[in-house]
């Protein structure tokens, strides 16, 4: 069987115009969502601790990345990114197990959510 073609009448200059301002639409519509982080979580990239581990010092730098915009907190207390979204800080650590929950939020409430754990022992 074969296909089917489009009647000739189909394919307009109306229709063909109209498939070309919706194509241009879709094109600008999209860029500005991906600009204005619409569709998608800030970044948040842990650069220390990079996974878990077993520390034998009882403070540790907690060092990383987010969006400079972004909202930043560790297991819920803030904690300040600066104008380029890096951020670092010393915790200190009870004996154990220690649960390390980063949280980036936008303004557009989407989040992007690290979790660490640091064995002090």
């Amino acid at each position: 069987m074969l296909p089917r073609r489009l009647p000739r009448d189909y394919i307009t200059q109306r229709n063909l115009r109209l498939a070309i301002i919706s194509a241009f639409l879709i094109v600008v519509i999209g860029f500005f969502a991906y600009q204005f982080k619409f569709l998608r979580a800030p970044e948040l990239v842990i650069h220390e601790p990079a996974e878990d581990r077993m520390v034998s010092d009882g403070s540790f730098e907690v060092r990383g990345q987010t969006d400079p915009d972004a909202d930043l907190t560790l297991n819920g207390r803030p904690l300040y990114s600066g104008d380029t979204g890096d951020f670092s800080e010393r915790i200190y650590l009870v004996k154990g197990v220690n649960r390390l929950e980063f949280e980036a939020r936008n303004r557009y409430g989407k989040m992007a959510k690290v979790v660490r754990y640091l064995i002090y022992r």
